[in-house]
């Protein structure tokens, strides 16, 4: 996969557009259409998208409020999506995807059977196992 496609991809919330279930069918939540599920099934969309672009902010990374409480930050995988935001905003997306893609490698896979089961310290601790 093009790592600057996946660099472009990710959302608002942290996590890899370019590796979710639609990805097939949609070019993330950066753009107009967008069928993630946060943004189409809440009555006022997905509350970090909007959020972010308020604040005019790229994600929820760059925010001093970071990590707040709301919607994707709570849950069941809330330390995978805080996890990523955290170490994108400690080394930088770029860096962020080079651990993403040397971990998939490794057979660590995206979502609830890799990172989805972690708490935040974890999944930065794996993140950086990858160097």
């Amino acid at each position: 996969m093009n790592k600057q496609a996946i660099i472009v991809s990710v959302a608002y919330c942290g996590l890899v557009c370019k590796l979710c279930h639609l990805a097939n069918e949609c070019d993330g939540c950066k753009v107009p259409g967008s069928k993630c599920s946060a943004n189409s099934e809440k009555e006022k969309g997905c509350y970090h998208r909007n959020c972010c672009l308020d604040k005019g902010i790229s994600g929820c990374l760059e925010c001093e409020d970071f990590p707040c409480a709301n919607q994707m930050f709570i849950g069941r995988t809330n330390g995978e999506i805080k996890g990523f935001c955290r170490c994108m905003k400690e080394d930088g997306v770029e860096k962020f995807i080079d651990y993403f893609l040397k971990n998939q490698e490794r057979g660590i896979p995206y979502g609830l059977k890799g990172y989805g089961h972690m708490t935040e310290e974890e999944v930065v601790k794996t993140l950086k196992q990858a160097k």
